[in-house]
């Protein structure tokens, strides 16, 4: 009865932490298109605040990973869930992948390029495209990964 409380409260965490990941990437596109456009504006103060949210964003994806590993295995493990919840398991790591190896190197190119002077317009570009790319392949990974572990609790009317 204890484990099964502590179980789902790991699960609620785990969700709450995917959910401030997603959350706080759904701009993150938005924002680096105008620290670009706005570059001899103040690009730079937004890049840099953004670099924070970047560093939240790593560290609601982790918590997301540790919460999510806890609860698998206080609800029985490899033996017991299903190969769906298997490669949600995977997703979710590659997930810290592109958020540790796409997503905050982008952005760092990308606040490097707006306090250079002269303001390097090209790598700055390259950067908010890399951003717009890895946001948006951890966004599909986040949506895959939720409906594969709904996937059994929902069954299909046919």
């Amino acid at each position: 009865m204890i484990t099964l409380l502590v179980k789902n409260i790991f699960v609620l965490l785990h969700i709450s932490m995917a959910a401030a990941w997603f959350g706080m990437g759904l701009r993150l596109a938005a924002q680096a298109r105008t620290a670009v456009a706005s570059a001899e504006e103040g690009g730079a103060i937004l890049a840099n605040d953004t670099m924070r949210t970047t560093r939240f964003m790593g560290h609601f994806l982790g918590l997301t990973l540790v919460f999510g590993l806890v609860a698998f295995f206080l609800g029985g493990g490899f033996s017991f869930y299903t190969p769906n919840f298997h490669t949600s398991i995977l997703l979710v790591v590659i997930m810290v992948v592109v958020q540790e190896a796409l997503i905050k190197p982008a952005w760092r190119r990308l606040h490097a390029a707006l306090v250079a002077s002269p303001i390097d317009s090209e790598a700055a570009e390259q950067a908010r495209k890399r951003i717009g790319m890895a946001t948006g392949i951890g966004h599909l990974l986040w949506f895959v990964v939720l409906v594969l572990m709904l996937w059994n609790r929902y069954p299909l009317s046919l």
